[in-house]
């Protein structure tokens, strides 16, 4: 496939990913006695649009760094402050953004996800790592494309509906299923011909590292065999600048200033910074950040390590975002 040409991450960071596979292998087999998946679903009942198209996640397994959480602040022993995500309840954080292509009006849900961290030895290992999916609805109301990206703009992946018409496709796609850095990913979701909300793409999450192991169509009312199905709450992003601290004092999930100024506090990535910042020419490769404006955020959420795509895969201007990989909402056809 033409677009897959500007990934060319999964062969640059080869030797970096045997090595950590490699370490993996060594480390001791997970307890036996791991707890049932957990299906993370909103209120089916919230009359809000973005809990209409909300998805539904389910986790590995119930083991606290698997499962959805919240982020959080607290005061350590000396007083310092400590951000960190909160196993114990799960959050959507979610934005609604309009952007238009064609000159056709389109509307983005975007859920960000966070989790307590992915534990050592692993490629991405650290905490409060997170992941967005963001489902892109036409203004008819019919999803059209699933998009899936960690909060750190790596393992980005798309998965087009039944409603974007094959005209959008980047050249070349495959309908039969595709492959996003060693993961097979279905190629389409087949949607039926009349929208019911009460069916929404189910992500499936890895254990540990929290990557998209899949990604299914599923009814809100009937959870799969086996899961543990949880409401998490839905609110918005705005609110990760606003945590509870102490004594009606509140403080931001990103930093707010200097070299680390858009990126999610304590979320060092050392395998990341030791094996990867050299050749992508930047030392937050891998850190969690703010998804916004360049200016406004401190950061570029860029998604392919290029440092000469940093720009052009930034996906804050979406529609230039979907051309850079090859997709073609005003029915284009390729670039």
């Amino acid at each position: 496939m033409k677009h897959l040409s500007r990934r060319p991450d999964c062969l640059l960071g080869a030797a970096a990913l045997i090595l950590l596979l490699l370490a993996g292998c060594a480390a001791a087999p997970p307890p036996r006695n791991l707890q049932a998946p957990r299906a993370y679903v909103v209120a089916p009942d919230d009359p809000r649009p973005a809990a209409r198209y909300a998805p539904i996640v389910v986790s590995a397994d119930g083991r606290a760094y698997n499962r959805l959480g919240t982020p959080a602040a607290r005061l350590g022993a000396k007083g310092r402050e400590e951000v960190y995500v909160d196993p114990a309840w799960p959050t959507f954080y979610v934005r609604q953004r309009g952007f238009e292509a064609g000159g056709r009006p389109y509307t983005n849900f975007i859920y960000r996800l966070h989790f307590q961290k992915v534990p050592f030895l692993h490629l991405t290992s650290g905490k409060n790592g997170g992941l967005f999916i963001i489902v892109t609805v036409a203004q008819d109301g019919h999803p059209l494309l699933i998009t899936t990206v960690h909060t750190c703009g790596c393992y980005l992946a798309f998965v087009p509906t039944s409603y974007l018409p094959a005209t959008a496709w980047p050249p070349g796609w495959r309908r039969e299923g595709q492959r996003v850095f060693g993961i097979r990913l279905p190629g389409i979701l087949q949607y039926p011909e009349t929208f019911t909300p009460e069916l929404r793409p189910v992500i499936f999450l890895r254990d540990a590292t929290h990557r998209v192991a899949d990604i299914k169509l599923g009814r809100m009312d009937t959870p799969g065999s086996g899961q543990v199905v949880i409401e998490a709450g839905l609110r918005p992003l705005e609110d990760l600048d606003h945590l509870p601290l102490a004594d009606g004092r509140e403080t931001s999930f990103f930093h707010a200033r200097g070299f680390h100024r858009g990126y999610v506090k304590n979320a060092f990535k050392p395998f990341e910074l030791l094996l990867m910042s050299w050749w992508v020419l930047d030392p937050h490769v891998g850190v969690d950040k703010r998804y916004g404006e360049r200016h406004a955020s401190g950061t570029v959420f860029y998604t392919s390590l290029w440092p000469w795509n940093r720009s052009a895969s930034d996906m804050w201007d979406f529609a230039a975002f979907l051309r850079f990989w090859g997709w073609r909402l005003d029915g284009g056809g390729g670039p």
